[in-house]
């Protein structure tokens, strides 16, 4: 990302559009330099050759050079140079010939942070073909998109209300919110070798082609990289039909089960995390089975909304209790996987909130019980352990999720001590050797237990006792201490660097940072910058 920096040239001769343009984006997180705007054609041929201009964006009905003739003019001598124009509702013709000069494409006026998001992605797309760096810059153009629309996601009102994409074709009245959620995104990860903007990128692209759609907007939300939105005026047998396309494209790239979700038709852009929201309430209803599923979001559709009974009896929970008490691990999995059945979840096709409730119900008696025993440590440690559990119900894996149960189990019940042989403090070892060159690949109690040929509640328990932490801990751990080593690199946004070490979801790399180091990962990062610049 270092080595990317391009230059953008705006050209207006209304001073509040140049500075609106200006204000939209935070250039230099994009490693862009926004030049001084221009006022008017003549300036822009008068500093094409001492600015050097990569993307020029210009108005078209300007004083002494017009639209038309600039454009000429530029193409003719700066060939390589990337043009967008600016125009009102009146001068399609216009636009037509400025087209045929050499312009891209058009944004309309009054100009909106998405149009000029889509603009600025598309021309590092056509620089890219220019350039040697060609990934690098495709993964720029992937992260602008995503960083800027997955605002349009979050709970504050977007300070823009967009009407209109960069091609003029999309109406935002009566569109619909798709969201693609990839339940396991493991594998994908490590054959992208971590690199968060490439695989964007690239899912995207395979998106785009598959529909045939080349401006389809369509972004990978920033916070959470398993989830991709498009944003569809389409009706409903068309996103049917849309669905299935790209339930066929993943079905290609991997082997985890994909969710695709409708929401109902907005009516403007402003209600997208309504639908966001909605398309999450969905998810909830869906099977909790390793295979994808394709849900339409419907008014009348209650099971969204409806309260189910109790997950836990009183006298389950009564009977819970009194094993902890005792500390009998072995009764405590019988009742929690067995009697409870989570452990058949998938085969008895429970709903995914289902699970999620009985899992959260389930680790808040493990809370209660170890609060009682007031001892901050192991507070600590069950509240990190219950935020993996809750994270790992999204893969839909049960042996993966009773794993990390099993884990929660371990670490609340005191069990007596065992002597280790040497064989087993070897294998010990060598598991720590492993994790440590390989904490951000798909580390799980099940897949451990199974490279080191012991049984899992066995190696759970020999690997606390010998190293003095859970397991689940200690490779978290692990991932947070690398994060902070490549938080030293300003040009890595925290986006990344959470899914450099392993995480696909960067709220949860969040909880798991701050809860780990008291501090969130913005927090951190300023702190090492504000340090830097103290010793400076």
């Amino acid at each position: 990302m270092a080595e990317i920096s391009y230059k953008v040239l705006v050209a207006d001769d209304e001073y509040w559009t140049r500075e609106k343009i200006r204000n939209m984006l935070n250039w230099q997180e994009y490693h862009m330099e926004f030049l001084e705007p221009a006022q008017d054609g003549e300036e822009v041929l008068a500093r094409m050759e001492s600015d050097s201009p990569d993307i020029l964006i210009t108005d078209i009905n300007m004083p002494f050079v017009n639209g038309v003739e600039l454009v000429e003019q530029v193409k003719e001598k700066y060939e390589d140079v990337v043009i967008f124009v600016i125009s009102g509702y009146d001068d399609f013709e216009y636009v037509k010939r400025t087209l045929v000069a050499g312009a891209i494409n058009y944004l309309l006026k009054p100009v909106t942070k998405i149009d000029l998001v889509n603009a600025l992605s598309k021309a590092l797309e056509i620089i890219s073909r220019q350039k040697e760096n060609k990934n690098l810059i495709l993964k720029a153009a992937s992260l602008i998109q995503d960083s800027e629309l997955s605002i349009l996601l979050e709970r504050e009102e977007p300070a823009f209300v967009p009407s209109i994409t960069m091609n003029g074709n999309m109406d935002f009245a009566g569109c619909s919110l798709m969201l693609i959620k990839i339940h396991d995104m493991k594998a994908m990860m490590k054959e992208y070798q971590y690199d968060r903007n490439y695989l964007s990128y690239t899912l995207k692209k395979k998106i785009r082609d598959v529909m045939d759609m080349d401006n389809l907007l369509i972004f990978n939300y920033l916070y959470r990289s398993n989830e991709f939105v498009i944003i569809t005026e389409s009706e409903n047998e068309e996103q049917k039909k849309m669905a299935v396309k790209i339930l066929g494209i993943f079905r290609e790239m991997t082997d985890s089960p994909v969710s695709i979700i409708v929401s109902e038709h907005s009516y403007s852009m402003e209600s997208i995390h309504s639908a966001y929201t909605q398309c999450i309430s969905m998810l909830m209803t869906r099977k909790y089975k390793k295979e994808s599923a394709i849900l339409f979001s419907r008014k009348q559709d209650e099971s969204v909304h409806r309260k189910l009974e109790e997950v836990i009896s009183e006298e389950m929970e009564n009977k819970l209790k009194s094993l902890l008490k005792t500390g009998n691990a072995a009764g405590i999995r019988q009742t929690v996987f067995e009697t409870l059945g989570i452990r058949h979840s998938e085969k008895e096709e429970w709903e995914y909130i289902r699970v999620k409730q009985m899992v959260r119900r389930v680790c808040n008696l493990f809370m209660d019980y170890q609060t009682r025993q007031n001892v901050t440590k192991d507070i600590i440690d069950l509240e990190n352990m219950m935020e993996m559990a809750d994270k790992t119900i999204e893969s839909l894996d049960v042996e993966k999720l009773c794993g990390v149960l099993e884990e929660v189990i371990q670490s609340i019940v005191n069990m007596p001590g065992e002597e280790a042989g040497g064989s087993i403090r070897e294998m010990v070892r060598e598991s720590v050797a492993y994790i440590d060159a390989n904490f951000f690949e798909e580390l799980s109690l099940a897949s451990l237990s199974e490279r080191f040929g012991v049984e899992s509640s066995y190696y759970s328990r020999i690997f606390r006792q010998e190293t003095g932490k859970n397991l689940m801990l200690y490779i978290a751990e692990k991932r947070v201490c690398k994060a902070k080593e490549y938080m030293q690199d300003a040009t890595i946004n925290l986006a990344e660097v959470a899914f450099m070490v392993g995480y696909d979801d960067y709220t949860y790399f969040n909880r798991v940072f701050r809860k780990m180091t008291g501090i969130s990962p913005r927090d951190y990062r300023n702190s090492v910058t504000e340090s830097r610049a103290y010793e400076k």
